[in-house]
């Protein structure tokens, strides 16, 4: 069968399955190997994968770079055999790279305080800071929240559409509740999103708002965090609390592997302080 129908009943598959972009990535990294090799996916060998991950290599891509065009290839191929175009998968035994994986960096809960410290009266900005601290949700995430998302009743918050295009629920504290509570009572509006934009007011506020405040946030206080930042500290947080790592990768959304064994390394490093502080 052509690559391009296989290709396209590919995305036709998978469009449901994983996110927009992840998926494009996926078939751009596809098409780069074949127009690597010439060939045609059914020729495809594991020679010509590990050729074409040579020749990255030597272009200088970044090991986890690597990492995700060679977890592109696994899926893709896996597919293929799953669908009776190919006889052989040729990513199925190809190991990953190896990755000398640095710990996320989180904020201290002295740091937190002082972030809540210079927020004091900003109630749309304080209310941000708390949803992303209490939900460890991304921030494309919080960016579509809705009002209708929001059961006060039980502290809880459904995310609709994750990362991976399957909802889920996360929760918020008290305290967030508070702030999340005064900043909607604040508005004079009736638009659905929790947080608006800072120009077209009937639109939810964009990944590029909150990124540029938390930018100016850093430079007040003089130590860098973005607003993933804040997720790493909701995991380390919990981790520190007692919460099992399986409870927090359900409220984090997590399903890949890579994510899961990142993450449980924070989670370890995070125990471990937390240990150290009792001896």
């Amino acid at each position: 069968m052509n690559s391009d129908v296989i290709l396209n009943q590919f995305l036709l598959e998978y469009q449901f399955r994983i996110g927009k972009d992840t998926l494009t990535h996926y078939l751009i990294n596809v098409r780069q190997l074949l127009h690597f090799t010439g060939k045609s996916i059914d020729s495809v060998t594991k020679s010509d994968i590990l050729g074409w991950l040579g020749y990255l290599k030597k272009k200088k891509y970044k090991p986890w770079t690597v990492w995700g065009k060679l977890t592109s290839l696994k899926t893709f191929f896996k597919y293929c055999l799953e669908e009776g175009y190919i006889h052989k998968n040729p990513a199925e035994t190809i190991p990953f790279p190896r990755i000398e994986e640095k710990l996320p960096y989180y904020l201290s809960l002295d740091q937190l305080g002082k972030v809540r410290e210079l927020l004091q009266g900003r109630l749309e900005e304080r209310a941000i800071l708390e949803v992303l601290y209490a939900t460890g949700v991304r921030i494309s995430e919080l960016c579509a929240m809705k009002k209708e998302d929001i059961n006060w009743s039980e502290r809880i918050i459904h995310i609709p559409k994750g990362k991976y295009k399957k909802g889920r629920i996360v929760l918020f504290t008290r305290n967030c509740e508070e702030h999340l509570k005064r900043y909607l009572d604040s508005r004079r509006d009736n638009q659905p999103y929790v947080f608006l934009s800072v120009v077209l007011k009937n639109r939810p506020i964009d990944k590029n708002t909150v990124g540029s405040r938390f930018r100016k946030y850093s430079k007040c206080l003089e130590f860098k965090f973005t607003p993933h930042t804040i997720r790493y500290t909701f995991t380390a947080h919990l981790a520190q609390k007692g919460m099992p790592l399986e409870c927090i990768q359900t409220l984090l959304g997590h399903e890949e592997p890579q994510q899961t064994r990142y993450y449980a390394r924070l989670y370890n490093h995070s125990r471990t302080e937390l240990y150290d502080e009792y001896m």
